[in-house]
């Protein structure tokens, strides 16, 4: 009974074993599978949208200008592009163009601003050439009147009453005093579109005119452009050689005189003012012409005397 007992343990075991064995081998090449955790799928709230910020796009570092940036235009005489650069100085903004008119070669154009700047006086140099230009092709005379109308009379003026007439002289002699009315009243006749239309033919691309002179600005131009409309009234663009002697003897009659020119002897024929001013001056055997604008005209004076020497030594 004992055998029987000892013996069926044995099997028992024997079985176990083998069930064991059997186990552990499927388990060892099985392949090992890595599940990960399943997640549930939440509905995220979309974030809000933010306003987009528009952002200013850094200009080009050539199109900055500084007062020290002083730029010659290709070709300008050496000499003369140091005058004028020793005289402004870098403290300022400014602009000068001189031209030789007897000889095309010798020029200066020399600028740290490329931009056309408000201007005052020296605008109704287009004006009085347009005006010119309409006695030159019959459209007026000495004889025409302008009848003053209400849009035409500026703030506080008693010189011109509205609803009478003036002559053309008498109201070109107010307008290069000053007067506005009379400014208004004559730019009014000869047209906004005429005047600028005289600019571009004279080869002052950067020239526009303001509608009125009732502001601050009659306009905008540059040095280089007045001083190619002082060279073609010296080489009878747009105007013949009579109507333009009579552009240049009426803006040398006019007073005051800009400072660029003044201590300068011979023929000067000058307009400007503080800001702008631009001139041809005739002396013994030269010939030139000049114009300067600067956001401060303390050098204005002593560059015209300066570039005035420096041509009366090529005679």
């Amino acid at each position: 009974m004992k055998h029987k007992v000892l013996i069926g343990a044995i099997i028992t075991t024997l079985v176990a074993f083998l069930l064991y064995t059997t186990n552990l081998k499927r388990v060892d090449n099985a392949k090992l599978k890595v599940v990960g955790p399943t997640t549930s799928k939440v509905n995220k709230k979309k974030k809000a949208k933010e306003p987009k910020v528009k952002t200013l796009k850094e200009p080009k570092v050539n199109s900055i200008e500084y007062t020290n940036h002083v730029k010659a235009k290709s070709g300008s005489n050496k000499k003369l592009v140091k005058i004028i650069k020793k005289t402004m100085g870098v403290d300022d903004s400014y602009q000068v163009a001189v031209q030789d008119l007897t000889n095309s070669s010798r020029y200066a154009v020399v600028a740290n601003t490329q931009k056309a700047h408000d201007a005052k006086k020296a605008m109704k140099l287009f004006l009085l050439i347009a005006l010119y230009e309409q006695e030159q092709n019959g459209k007026i005379n000495s004889r025409t009147a302008i009848k003053i109308k209400k849009s035409d009379k500026a703030k506080d003026d008693k010189m011109f009453q509205v609803n009478m007439a003036y002559g053309i002289a008498y109201l070109r002699e107010g307008m290069l005093k000053g007067n506005k009315t009379a400014s208004n009243a004559l730019l009014r006749k000869v047209g906004v579109n005429n005047v600028d239309s005289v600019a571009k033919r004279m080869g002052a691309t950067q020239t526009s005119i303001a509608k009125n002179f009732n502001g601050d600005s009659y306009g905008k131009t540059t040095a280089n452009d007045l001083t190619k409309t002082m060279v073609g009234l010296y080489q009878g663009r747009v105007l013949n050689r009579q109507h333009a002697s009579r552009v240049l003897s009426t803006i040398a009659s006019s007073r005051p005189l800009p400072s660029m020119v003044n201590g300068i002897s011979g023929g000067v024929y000058a307009i400007g003012d503080d800001d702008f001013a631009t001139a041809i001056v005739q002396g013994n055997g030269h010939a030139y012409s000049m114009s300067v604008w600067g956001s401060n005209n303390k050098n204005f004076n002593k560059l015209g005397k300066q570039v005035n020497n420096w041509f009366s030594k090529r005679k």
